[in-house]
């Protein structure tokens, strides 16, 4: 039965005084979610449960607010969170190629860093200052004196025994030569061979005896040399971990409840103890070396440095971050390098931290859609969250593809709820296409796009306003202006007894008005301006409606509106612009001719219906069949 709708029911009309308030100036700003209780309950659970695989997907088309909504809940409830811990890449003095990662309580990174920093610059000076005090010399003076008197002793030894064989004992730049003597002269080569066979033949055999005590010596002398280096090393040492120890046990004591940390400490302070020339090196102008940069000068110095990776010092509970972007590089960090001397290097200094660091301990939040734009960022984050860690590596060395030689940072446990956003169709392919997808994501908050159109959500409402008004200093609306945007959500939800979810239409339509109440000087925001910024809107979206109204009305398209004809009927098409959708009125006009017995079905014979239509199409024609014959 076709019941003919009067005026008043065609649009559901909201009357002033259905709104409170006089104007949205007094109203307090929204600070929750309005009209998703089922998203909301779906979130909540997914953020308390600490189970693995919990992590939220949030259904929704574009316009419903659910990026900002869900950014505004998550940051209000990592307030009552714990401030996660602090994470720094430092020098594994074993492996450089390895960095170590050290934890920390919330915001000690940066204090760590700078107490490593006060300690190297304090250790360059107290060596250097130790090694160039006159104790120290006089000390190494000792050592150098008492192994150069044991060896001149050795050589002296060697001088008396060539002295009491007959000999002169002389070390020439060719090396060592024992000349005979006989009576006080050394012996010339012509007087050598003047002796007798049996004299020369002696005068060799003795001279034979003191080469082979030669060498016995030189090997004791190359003996004493190499303990003399041991020697000098190992004060070298002790001096410079006296000059040092004080200071760094103090860091150990402070940081005595992380083994780790104590480690890293001991085996800095080993590393500068093995490489302390580097504390006292002269500088150029002395050594003659041409001057170098200031930075190149610190380049031996860097390995000692902390490269704070995560830093919380900053937060109020968990971070909460938004990654708009999510590019591998983005999201799990990179490695970067820099020429030194035409050539590319790099170091943990050189380590960036990506979304995952920032939000570890935390949430993080990806639009899904821009998620599957960048390549191995999706299968990349499967792999974490399933590993549960965060590695960083290039993506190119992963697959092979890079050969140069890089870092190999100690992966960073990874605990965190990872938040994707996404329409309702990603949901449904992600679940049928990716195994994984199911055990990663196992809550799902759908986000409705119409609410019920009661007295608290149209409070709610209000409030919405509000607080885009005081958000964007635009001007406030009027209880007239409320009502007409309360109508303009309705039309956009399709029902009369419901309200549109799509706040991103419902705010631009705020601003627009907004503008014309600003032309017209006024104060607040009206009826009128709203109206008015819903015409102005449907204006520059309807050219293509006007054209069509234009053709019916020249009798270019023949719409008959009065009268009655056998197989025909108007009939009217829903046509979508993107932003405007209008109606067309058609006619259909219905043939009869003789054909085929059955049914038959156009839609096949043509070859553009699909198997569900056509199956349907043949059980038809079956039962039809099955009619007649019975």
């Amino acid at each position: 039965m076709v019941e003919e709708l009067k005026s008043s029911e065609v649009r559901a009309v909201c009357d002033a005084s259905l709104v409170t308030c006089e104007t949205t100036e007094h109203v307090v700003p929204l600070q929750t979610i309005i009209g998703q209780e089922r998203a909301v309950k779906a979130l909540k659970f997914g953020l308390d449960i600490r189970e693995k695989g919990f992590n939220i997907y949030v259904a929704g088309w574009p316009g419903t607010g659910r990026t900002t909504a869900v950014r505004s809940f998550l940051e209000e409830f990592a307030k009552g969170k714990p401030m996660p811990s602090d994470w720094c890449y430092v020098n594994n003095f074993r492996n450089t190629y390895q960095p170590k990662a050290l934890r920390f309580p919330a915001g000690s990174g940066g204090t760590f860093k700078k107490d490593v920093k006060s300690l190297v610059e304090h250790a360059r000076g107290a060596i250097q200052k130790t090694f160039e005090s006159k104790d120290y010399q006089q000390k190494r003076e000792a050592i150098v004196r008492g192994y150069e008197k044991r060896r001149q002793d050795l050589l002296t030894d060697l001088a008396e025994k060539a002295r009491r064989d007959g000999f002169l004992f002389q070390i020439t730049p060719i090396g060592p030569v024992f000349i005979p003597v006989m009576q006080g002269k050394p012996l010339t080569d012509e007087e050598f061979l003047s002796l007798t066979p049996r004299v020369r033949e002696e005068l060799v055999k003795k001279r034979e005896s003191l080469e082979s005590r030669f060498k016995d010596a030189v090997g004791d002398i190359r003996e004493l040399e190499r303990k003399l280096s041991e020697e000098l090393s190992k004060a070298d040492k002790d001096i410079a971990l006296y000059a040092i120890g004080s200071m760094v046990n103090e860091l150990i004591e402070k940081y005595k409840h992380f083994p780790e940390v104590v480690s890293y400490l001991k085996d800095l302070q080993e590393d500068m103890v093995e490489n302390r020339e580097q504390f006292v090196a002269k500088p150029a102008q002395q050594s003659g070396m041409p001057s170098l940069a200031p930075w190149v000068r610190e380049l031996p110095l860097r390995k000692y440095e902390v490269n704070v990776i995560a830093d919380s010092s900053s937060l109020k509970g968990a971070p909460v971050v938004l990654e708009l972007n999510p590019t591998y590089t983005n999201l799990f960090g990179r490695i970067e390098k820099e020429a030194v001397f035409g050539a590319l290097t790099t170091d943990f200094t050189l380590i960036i931290q990506g979304s995952l660091h920032k939000a570890n301990g935390g949430f993080l939040v990806i639009p899904v859609e821009e998620l599957f734009r960048n390549p191995f960022s999706w299968d990349g984050l499967k792999r974490a969250m399933k590993n549960g860690q965060i590695v960083i590596e290039d993506p190119a060395e992963r697959y092979g593809f890079l050969t140069t030689k890089t870092l190999s940072p100690e992966p960073i446990p990874m605990d965190m709820k990872v938040v994707l956003i996404g329409d309702p169709r990603s949901f449904q392919l992600l679940y049928a296409y990716d195994p994984e997808f199911s055990e990663l994501f196992k809550v799902k908050a759908d986000f409705d796009i119409t609410m019920d159109r009661t007295p608290e959500n149209i409070e709610s409402y209000v409030s919405f306003v509000c607080t885009i008004c005081e958000r964007e200093k635009l001007k406030h609306l009027d209880g007239s202006g409320v009502a007409k945007m309360v109508e303009y959500s309705s039309r956009l939800a399709e029902d009369q007894k419901k309200l549109s979810t799509r706040f991103g239409s419902v705010a631009d339509l705020i601003r627009e008005a907004s503008f014309y109440a600003t032309q017209d000087g006024s104060k607040y925001v009206k009826a009128q301006h709203v109206k008015k910024a819903m015409d102005e809107k449907v204006y520059r979206s309807n050219l293509i409606q006007e054209k069509i109204q234009e053709y019916i009305e020249r009798n270019v398209f023949l719409i008959d509106t009065v009268g009655e004809v056998v197989g025909q009927v108007n009939g009217l098409s829903v046509i979508n612009i993107g932003d405007y959708e209008f109606g067309r009125p058609s006619r259909l006009t219905a043939s009869v001719g003789i054909g085929r017995e059955g049914v038959i079905d156009l839609e096949r014979e043509v070859k553009l219906g699909g198997p569900i239509h056509s199956k349907g199409v043949l059980i038809l024609r079956s039962l039809d069949s099955e009619w007649i014959s019975g």
